[in-house]
């Protein structure tokens, strides 16, 4: 039988990796289009847009991946899981601000 800590941090894997390839593409490549709050006609520079809510994008990503090791490593912990959460409500929400041009200045 397989350890379900293991499934889970592979399933939590595989979710970092796919926010990180979404944060990967909107911060490096600059694609701020595929920000979901990101709006083309709001004036706000979309490089400035791919730089903040990219980062925080890949923040996201390697958050991810760290909890998913974590649980292959160490095992489901309820406390550990709620501040992966948190953080990523917390960094959803910057996120957003960001791609609505939170502290862009012309």
């Amino acid at each position: 039988m397989v350890d379900p800590n293991l499934v889970s941090g592979t399933v939590w894997l595989g979710c970092g990796l796919a926010i990180l390839a979404l944060g990967y593409l909107i911060a490096v490549r600059g694609r701020a289009d595929l920000h979901a709050n990101y709006d083309d006609t709001s004036g706000v520079d979309p490089a400035y847009v791919s730089r903040w809510a990219g980062g925080t994008a890949l923040l996201m990503g390697v958050l991810v991946i760290a909890y998913g090791i974590r649980e292959i490593r160490y095992g489901f912990h309820p406390y550990a899981l709620a501040g992966l959460i948190a953080a990523l409500l917390g960094l959803r929400y910057l996120s957003k601000l960001f791609a609505r041009g939170f502290g862009y200045r012309d």
